[in-house]
């Protein structure tokens, strides 16, 4: 509560020294903590900024690293296939020319239907 002086005797009353550095400080005070809670809002925002970036960054990396990794499996499939029909066709290749000297040698017919 302030005090007044000469408020009791009807002159104009005037604030102390003391009193108006008191408001002055509780002013500061309210002022320096706003400002505060805006600094640490903004420092917020951009800590989730940041880090959200982060991690979009790290998503579309993962995903770029997958794409890449499908593609391969891709190849190494194609090439894996291509070179077991090119295995079985030689293996067919093999067999039937076997069977066929093996035939004009001894004259049996055999079965490679199996």
């Amino acid at each position: 509560m302030a005090i007044r002086i000469g408020v009791q005797f009807g002159w104009n009353g005037q604030t102390s020294a003391y009193q108006n550095l008191t408001a002055q400080r509780s002013r500061l005070a309210s002022y320096t903590s706003s400002r505060q809670a805006t600094a640490s809002a903004l420092g917020s925002a951009l800590t989730s900024a940041v880090q959200n970036q982060i991690s979009g960054s790290a998503q579309i990396a993962a995903q770029r690293a997958v794409t890449r990794l499908q593609a391969q499996i891709k190849a190494a499939t194609v090439l894996r296939d291509q070179r077991l029909a090119s295995a079985q066709a030689t293996l067919q290749a093999t067999q039937s020319a076997y069977n066929s000297s093996s035939l004009a040698a001894s004259g049996n017919t055999v079965n490679t239907s199996a």
